[in-house]
């Protein structure tokens, strides 16, 4: 009876402690001018509960949906394609996005390492450069050449580091990305599993939420290159992995 009675109080106590947190955050919340959505965030956050916005494509699922085997991990592969044009006026943009998306793929998956890998970027760069044709491929041909099971293909459309009408005066990068999960196409197989496929689109502008960036020697093409291919890397891995919602307002950083 004792044990009870004391259990009891315990979560009485813990009760009183947990309300009295949301009346101090409700306190502060009203002295700061804070919003409402900012004061349930912020206290859902203090109890514990994970309010990391939940990713549209999930990964994990394509396990069951190719059979995997329990002890095998899936195997994606990272594949970035630009036209001509722009590989002469970006250099190596799409490389640097291989690098950057499947890094952090790799740092959002960490927690699941024996079910899903990132094949290393060189992996697939060497291989590019052992099939000069290799963009003529469908992704789910990709796939398979590649030994991955699945391959997340990102085809930039119209790319630009500048602010249209600046004459290379002021940085405004944009993107145009289509974004495609495919699984690999078996040998012998008439097709791959098209209700398997998934194409998500994004429109991507670099620095987002302020104007233009001054171009000039502290800020040289390369470096807000690299800084582009972060952000837009961040972009695309938010449809695969869950992320904070404050981190879709936080400042661009060169």
């Amino acid at each position: 009876m004792m044990g009870r009675m004391a259990a009891g109080g315990w979560k009485s106590r813990l009760g009183v402690c947990v309300s009295g947190i949301v009346c101090v955050a409700i306190f502060s919340t009203v002295m700061s001018g804070c919003t409402l959505p900012t004061l349930v965030y912020f206290t859902a956050v203090m109890l514990g509960k994970d309010m990391r916005a939940p990713p549209p494509i999930d990964l994990l699922s394509y396990r069951e949906k190719l059979n995997k085997p329990r002890k095998e991990p899936l195997r994606v592969a990272v594949v970035t394609y630009t036209d001509v044009g722009t590989q002469i006026h970006l250099g190596p943009l799409a490389r640097e996005l291989d690098e950057a998306l499947a890094k952090a793929l790799a740092k959002g998956f960490e927690q699941e390492k024996g079910r899903l890998v990132v094949l290393a970027p060189i992996v697939v760069h060497r291989w590019q450069d052992r099939n000069d044709q290799w963009q003529t491929l469908e992704p789910s041909e990709m796939a398979r050449e590649l030994g991955a099971d699945l391959v997340i293909f990102v085809e930039l459309n119209n790319p630009s580091l500048y602010e249209n009408g600046s004459n290379r005066t002021l940085y405004r990068a944009r993107a145009d990305a289509t974004v495609t999960v495919a699984p690999a196409r078996m040998p012998n197989a008439e097709d791959v599993l098209s209700d398997l496929v998934i194409k998500e689109h994004l429109h991507v502008e670099f620095p987002r939420g302020s104007g233009p960036a001054s171009v000039d020697p502290d800020l040289p093409p390369e470096r807000f290159r690299r800084a582009f291919v972060a952000y837009l890397a961040q972009q695309i891995s938010w449809l695969f992995v869950p992320h904070d919602p404050k981190d879709e307002f936080a400042s661009q950083k060169f």
